[in-house]
């Protein structure tokens, strides 16, 4: 029968996995050959010198595509062999099985001769042929551990070929295996006690699904060793997701977007990847009694195909897979490899892998392709097989290393071992690369297998190289709010607030009120001293003193004139509150302006100022007037230094280069200063102008803990002008993360003038100063220890573009009261003073004292009625005593 089976010979990706190795030999199937070759590497895997390293051949070959090579992860040393199966092609039908066997007797005979054919003479080749089955899209092979057995599965065949028995092929038809007979196996992987498989079934023509992925757990009947599915697992897309929307209706004809990988582990640990539906699965089956498959979780990348292209287990619980990136339509994007701890820190969705590669310092090397078909491990080491055929195997690392590759000219390429960067440890040995220190934690780079505490009020965030002073963060902010006009912007009610209120503390002894009524109490004290001399004693000396002190109290009459000594009393009261008014506004009238005034301790609010204030933003589309245009003169020549702090890092000068934009083209300039002290590499710029874009670029993978950017501009003055200091700092830093590679930040720069009015009537001081706006994107200005591992960016770049806002502040301040006003209100509180005391007085005069007169005069009259009565009833009384006497003698 003649086939029509017509492959492209150079496709290292089609109908199989080409690649196969364990810790004795890597076997690579070449079908570009005819008849196709093997490439061997063997072990150990530390460099490719020739001897290692050759190629074999079998001219039964000749015609044939190889599908597929496999190996037993834990063949003897002493019994190098490797499988293959393919089919043959150019009008030449047939499938074929066959076995290489290393024969180590002709090495030690030819080992002067030529390499090729030491290697070409030292396989023996095993072939079974399979003629009565046609082309099969899908025909995977599964070795037993030990290599004993090999396994080959499709659609309508499983066979068993055995290692010591050559001469024949145990061989029967699929469905009297598969539990559907429509089952398309797809990858495989066995273990000694039981096998994992996984493929598609075929759900009928009416189905909106014509094709279901499922996996099946196998278990060996104890006498043939023929598979058993004792389990079966089947993925169910997630209603409304775009897997769900899925027909896989040609995953009965081979395509690269179909393929599966399954994986197996000496714990019973099973990975299966379906990048079709960019999921990977993680399943656990007991070894002792291995009949039942555990879902564990399952691990998705997006909306995105290639995810689980291939995985391969390695020792102590890792995991490596290949995280492809195709469009849903099967276009490629990217290739990595992801490594997880998958047995330490578990797996799912959310897991951060312990490395990626490439990544910013382990970079794929421009000979591999940067499309990745398939990975194996043997399980210590890894190998990585392009879309070229070319191959890098990856080498397990000491703890406190980390491996590198580097372009020898050779294939494989093999890595070597660099110590970790600091920042990050390794404290177990593997091909995985360096992890970040924790947060609190440091790493000099002296130390590569664990990360040091820090100490405590340090800066000491993710990937820190040292403990960073908290100082090193500090933000200088010299914007300071504008103040706010008091509630009261008149003289005349801050005047009499201040001079009649009384309060707790330390306002009670500077009250006005509180001494003036000290005063007033003397006074009444005087005055009850005045009334007890004049009704209490009847000494004449008594009547002398109130008469001398009512002289004097009268002469200090200031309300009413001289007429009343009750009236000097008060007014003493009166010039107490006069003079604390006097003295007040005396002080109050200094308060001005606010940058040279201090705490107004003469008041009970020491906040309190003789000072209104106006902000208002103007555009700067309006003309400017010529006192203010002064002002912006010197803002608009100021010249600025720009200052940038890479906090938490081992960088240095010499991997930065600055360029800034002129118009439309970046140009290097060059830095003032540039140094790493205590962990902070720090640089000062002078800027060519004040509104421009500048670029650092650091050529370093090393980490960086946190920015800080500040401006410096000198200060300058000119007559009644001053150009302020410009001295601002602004740190950007989150404790759980380090600094990005891409660090966009847009300062914004705004102008603001002060104009101080002066007291006396002179010229104003105007004063300004630029304050700036920071504008970040946080998401984009760190990296978490996810992101950090998944980047391979290796170029730390700041972007800072500086701009003007449209628009300046103007910050008008006047005093509330000038002096003469001052003078002149402080006359009016004493005359209202007056006048009111006066008023006082005089409402004594004309109600309180007539009517208290009156009533002292109606209190007489009555008196004397009652005196005029005593008086005669005494004297008739002496009258009848006279008449008594009378008659007597």
């Amino acid at each position: 029968m003649n086939s029509t089976f017509i492959p492209n010979r150079t496709d290292y990706n089609a109908y199989g996995v080409k690649i196969s190795m364990n810790e004795n030999f890597l076997v690579l199937a070449q079908n570009q050959n005819d008849p196709p070759t093997f490439l061997i590497q063997f072990a150990p895997y530390n460099n490719t010198p020739l001897p290692l390293q050759c190629t074999t051949y079998h001219a039964n070959l000749t015609n044939t595509f190889i599908y597929t090579v496999a190996v037993g992860k834990n063949q003897p040393q002493n019994n190098i062999h490797f499988y293959f199966i393919g089919e043959l092609t150019n009008n030449h039908s047939g499938i074929l099985v066959g076995m290489a066997i290393y024969n180590r007797t002709n090495v030690t005979k030819n080992l002067d001769s030529n390499s090729s054919l030491i290697c070409n003479t030292s396989f023996t080749y095993y072939f079974q042929w399979i003629t009565n089955y046609q082309h099969q899209e899908y025909l995977i092979l599964g070795v037993e551990p030990s290599g004993q057995f090999v396994y080959g599965f499709s659609n309508e065949f499983i066979f068993i070929f055995d290692s010591r028995n050559t001469s024949t092929l145990d061989i029967w038809k699929g469905n009297l295996t598969w539990p559907d007979a429509s089952f398309i196996p797809n990858a495989v992987d066995i273990h000694e006690r039981f096998g994992v498989i996984s493929g598609f079934i075929y759900n009928g023509q009416n189905s909106t699904v014509k094709y279901s992925p499922m996996i099946y757990l196998m278990n060996y009947n104890l006498s043939n060793h023929h598979p058993i599915v004792v389990n079966q697992y089947q993925p169910i897309a997630t209603p409304s997701t775009w897997q769900d929307l899925l027909s896989n209706a040609d995953a009965n004809y081979y395509s690269a977007k179909y393929d599966m990988s399954v994986s197996i582990n000496e714990y019973g640990d099973v990975l299966v990847g379906m990048q079709f539906i960019n999921r990977v699965f993680l399943f656990s089956v007991n070894i002792t009694k291995p009949t039942k498959l555990n879902f564990i979780s399952r691990h998705t990348n997006g909306r995105t195909l290639g995810n689980g292209k291939n995985i391969a287990w390695l020792q102590n619980g890792i995991a490596a897979l290949i995280v492809n990136v195709y469009s849903l339509d099967y276009i490629w994007s990217t290739s990595q490899i992801h490594i997880y701890g998958i047995q330490s820190d578990g797996y799912n969705s959310n897991s951060t892998p312990l490395s990626v590669f490439p990544n910013n310092h382990q970079k794929l090397p421009t000979s591999i392709d940067p499309v990745f078909l398939n990975i194996v491990s043997s399980p210590s080491s890894l190998a990585l097989l392009d879309n070229r055929g070319h191959i890098i195997i990856f080498l397990p690392t000491l703890p406190g290393f980390y491996l590198t590759i580097q372009e020898t000219g050779t294939m494989p390429l093999i890595t070597t071992a660099q110590p970790c960067l600091a920042g990050t440890y390794k404290n177990q040995s593997g091909i995985h690369d360096c992890t970040l220190c924790p947060v609190g934690t440091k790493n000099p780079g002296n130390i590569t297998t664990y990360c040091t505490p820090c100490s405590p009020n340090t800066f000491c965030p993710l990937a820190s190289v040292n403990e960073v002073s908290q100082t090193a963060l500090h933000t200088v902010n010299q914007a300071i709010p504008y103040p706010k006009s008091p509630e009261s912007v008149i003289f005349d009610d801050i005047l009499i607030r201040n001079m009649f209120s009384i309060g707790p503390g330390r306002c009670l002894p500077i009250s006005p009120l509180f001494w003036t009524l000290i005063v007033a109490g003397l006074a009444v004290t005087v005055i009850t001293i005045m009334g007890i001399l004049k009704f209490f004693i009847k000494n004449p000396r008594g009547g002398q003193i109130r008469s001398l002190l009512k002289c004097i109290f009268r002469h200090t009459d200031l309300i009413g004139e001289g007429e009343l000594w009750v009236g000097g009393l008060a007014s003493f009261s009166l010039v107490v509150l006069i003079t604390f008014a006097c003295v007040f506004s005396n002080h109050y009238v200094k308060q001005y302006p606010i940058e040279t005034s201090s705490d107004s301790l003469f008041a009970c609010d020491a906040s309190i100022r003789n000072a209104k204030f106006e902000t208002s933003v103007q555009s700067l589309a309006i003309p400017l007037t010529d006192a203010d245009q002064k002002m912006f003169d010197l803002l608009n020549n100021q010249a600025f230094l720009l200052n940038v702090d890479f906090v938490n890092t081992v960088i240095k000068c010499d991997t930065v280069s600055l360029e800034a934009l002129f118009g439309i083209t970046w140009s290097t300039i060059r830095w003032l200063d540039c140094n790493n002290n205590n962990s902070t590499l720090s640089l000062s710029i002078p800027l060519p102008y004040q509104i421009i874009s500048v670029q650092i670029s650091i050529a370093d993978i090393r980490t960086i803990g946190a920015i800080r950017i500040g401006l410096y501009g000198r200060e300058q003055t000119s007559e009644n002008y001053v150009l302020k200091e410009l001295n601002f700092y602004h740190a950007f830093y989150k404790n759980e993360y380090i600094l990005a590679r891409n660090l966009p930040v847009a300062l914004s720069l705004t102008k603001v003038v002060n104009e101080t009015l002066s007291i006396d009537g002179g010229d104003a001081i105007f004063s300004g100063i630029y304050i700036p706006t920071f504008t970040v994107d946080y998401n984009s200005l760190f990296f978490s220890a996810d992101q950090f591992v998944r980047s391979t960016l290796t170029l730390t770049t700041l972007t800072l573009v500086i701009t003007e806002t449209p628009y300046y502040v103007k910050n008008l301040q006047e005093p509330i009261a000038k002096p003469s006003e001052v003078i002149f209100q402080n006359l009016l509180f004493t005359t209202v003073c007056l006048e009111l005391f006066g008023l006082i007085f005089l409402s004594y005069k004309l109600l309180f004292k007539p009517f208290y007169l009156n009533v002292m005069k109606k209190h007489r009259h009555e008196k004397g009625e009652q005196n005029n009565y005593e008086i005669k009833q005494l004297n008739d009384t002496f009258l009848s005593l006279d008449k008594i006497h009378t008659v007597y003698f």
